[in-house]
């Protein structure tokens, strides 16, 4: 049995067959074994309401953010408290001592820091850290679509658990 935390990306695919790689989101969800329990995590919540919300202020079709939200609501949700805080904190901590020269002070936003060695922007933003934290706080298997977040966090968290799809 695996506990399976879902990432916004792969949320967002496995229910919009439009999406270019639904096939292989669909036929990830299948291959979880039934005894598997598969988490929604709040901020996934979060992230498909400011869509829906985003796209309703300007006018763009929402039925299918809707029907996400609905088969979304289906999982159970994995919350956010005070030990997700923690670990919140812990691997922020972590990712700052890889990435940034921490003799100098860092950015305040995540979204500005550069990786010292090569002064690229990491492209991470804070939701994508609290679901990190909470992957890593319950040891859940973190499943996604973003290759990105596999390149910037596990060498630094070791430990995170990644299915990308």
């Amino acid at each position: 049995m695996e506990q399976i935390l879902l990432d916004t990306n792969f949320v967002s695919v496995l229910f919009d067959p439009r999406r270019p790689n639904f096939a292989a989101v669909e036929a990830r969800a299948q291959a979880f074994d039934p005894a598997d329990l598969v988490y929604l995590s709040v901020v996934v919540l979060a992230e498909l309401h400011y869509g829906m919300e985003a796209a309703t202020r300007v006018g763009q079709d929402i039925s299918h953010i809707r029907r996400t939200l609905t088969q979304a609501a289906t999982y159970p949700l994995a919350e956010v408290g005070r030990h997700t805080a923690e670990a919140y904190g812990d691997v922020k901590a972590r990712l700052a001592d890889h990435y940034l020269d921490m003799s100098r002070r860092a950015p305040r936003w995540l979204e500005d820091w550069q990786d010292r060695a090569s002064s690229k922007t990491l492209q991470v933003d804070e939701n994508d850290l609290w679901i990190v934290a909470q992957a890593v706080e319950r040891d859940y298997l973190l499943v996604t679509c973003d290759q990105r977040l596999a390149d910037r966090f596990v060498p630094a968290i070791p430990e995170l658990r990644l299915s990308v799809i």
